[in-house]
């Protein structure tokens, strides 16, 4: 019996709950906790107390129609419910800018339908002459008027203050007011630190409220500067990993530093505007004269000419650019090449690739960057992607990315990109410094490595031709296995 009393309270224990995640949490409203709210005699809620231990109390805005708690209403817990009249009001919480990262946990039963188009779960509003729409103001909103199952809400942001806040509504201005439950509100002065840390925030939630965890949960991307970097003492080595615990040998087929005069061609192919190849993304032609080794780089210019009439018959028109592949592909392992993206609106791109057969096209992106576009948050933008075009059951596109926004403009100095492809994760790393982190779900197909510049005017603009020529500069580029 002892035994067996054992074994029930370990897989108990074992099944439990995992607790909310506390380091940088200011603010803590559980729906759970009868004892964090203050009730009149028909459970309307005067007051909800902040769990975090940082006072950051919230209290209601209207005496009419309050929110009420409504016991056991989700998975055995209570939650409030607002009717869209009332909502509760906070003090400011930070008044410095730095990250902040927001969850709270929502649903409308049917019969709290028929809502105002724009509702808010929770807003903060440092400036009040601006709306909460208006960084550094921000909002979680809802534009969804019908009802809708218990749903995890995410908000994670960089350089904000947070607060004053509102849960329900606009934080200033009774407007946009909230109709439905809420579970539970989780505000953190900090962004996640990992994949890891993130998908823990996740599944406390999903826990405990019985509510799915968002598809969003299996990717964590950085947000804010990278901090301490790592120095580079072994040149062998990939620089996030100078210990070396990942056993890491060299693939000599694929590496290349660059050093030579010309460029290896047992090892790269250069797209040659001739036959099935890709031709460029027009109006911009893949030329080989585009693509040299000097200096010590791989050079892919990005330029501006008079095209044959074949070509502008074709659509391409007036610009120039290239495409460098390798010739052998690569699969698992860790890629790594310090790169200076064009000072232009042409692309700079490191990818790998693989759309040899109809049934079996893949793609993921270590980086494309716009070096000099007119939005300078574009400039600082390092977007990364994972694409997956086709597969033997099915042509749809699924596309898994992200951007981290560098303190810096991309196109200003030389950086080390890395990518480690795994086949349970896929992790891009800046100098060095883990910047995102996805499981890999699709990307379990050998692919050739890419550097390229295309003509991308929908995405970082037309080019301004007094940037021309320009260059995307690659200093080496290095590919390593896993000796175990």
């Amino acid at each position: 019996m002892l035994l067996l009393l054992w074994v029930s309270m370990a897989c108990n224990a074992a099944q439990a709950p995992r607790g909310v995640p506390t380091t940088g949490l200011v603010l803590w409203l559980d729906g759970a906790d009868e004892l964090t709210m203050t009730l009149d005699a028909q459970n309307h809620v005067q007051h909800w107390n902040d769990k975090s231990g940082k006072s950051n109390h919230a209290t209601v805005d209207d005496a009419a129609s309050q929110p009420q708690r409504m016991a056991n209403a989700l998975n055995g817990h209570s939650v409030v419910r607002f009717s869209g009249v009332s909502a509760f009001l906070g003090k400011a919480i930070r008044s410095a800018k730095g990250p902040v990262t927001v969850l709270i946990v929502s649903r409308r039963l049917p019969e709290q339908a028929e809502v105002d188009p724009w509702q808010r779960l929770f807003s903060s509003r440092p400036q009040s002459a601006h709306n909460d729409n208006v960084l550094p103001n921000f909002a979680i909103s809802l534009q969804q008027t019908t009802a809708y199952a218990p749903t995890v809400s995410v908000l994670e942001l960089y350089d904000v203050p947070i607060g004053p806040y509102a849960v329900g509504r606009n934080a200033i201005g009774h407007s946009e007011n909230f109709r439905g439950d809420i579970a539970e509100v989780l505000v953190y002065d900090r962004a996640f630190a990992s994949l890891a840390e993130r998908q823990h925030a996740f599944q406390y939630l999903a826990d405990k409220w019985s509510v799915a965890i968002p598809k969003s949960a299996d990717t964590w991307t950085r947000v804010g500067p990278l901090g301490k970097v790592p120095t580079r003492t072994n040149a062998n080595l990939p620089l996030s990993d100078q210990a070396n615990a990942g056993n890491w040998i060299l693939n000599s087929t694929l590496s290349d530093d660059f050093n030579g005069t010309t460029l290896d061609r047992q090892r790269w192919h250069v797209n040659s505007a001739i036959g099935n190849e890709s031709l460029g993304r027009k109006p911009a032609l893949f030329t080989p004269y585009n693509a040299t080794v000097q200096n010590g780089n791989l050079n892919i210019v990005f330029r501006k000419e008079t095209l044959p009439q074949k070509y502008v018959e074709l659509g391409f028109k007036d610009y120039t650019s290239a495409m460098v592949r390798t010739i052998e592909r690569g699969f698992y392992g860790y890629y790594e090449a310090r790169a200076k993206p064009m000072n232009s609106a042409g692309s700079s791109a490191f990818w790998l690739a693989w759309t040899g057969m109809e049934d079996n096209a893949t793609e993921i992106d270590i980086f494309e960057i716009g070096g000099k576009t007119n939005n300078a948050a574009l400039d600082r933008s390092y977007s990364m992607n994972a694409h997956l075009w086709a597969t033997p059951q099915s042509t749809e596109h699924v596309a898994n990315g992200s951007t981290w926004i560098s303190p810096w403009r991309l196109a200003d100095a030389f950086h080390v990109y890395g990518f480690d492809w795994q086949p349970d994760t896929l992790r891009w790393y800046v100098d060095g410094v883990l910047v995102r982190e996805s499981k890999n779900m699709h990307f379990f197909f050998p692919m050739e490595v890419i550097f390229d510049s295309e003509a991308m005017w929908k995405w970082f603009g037309v080019v301004d031709d007094a940037d021309l020529p320009s260059t995307f500069e690659v200093d080496y580029f290095y590919m390593w296995q896993r000796s175990r």
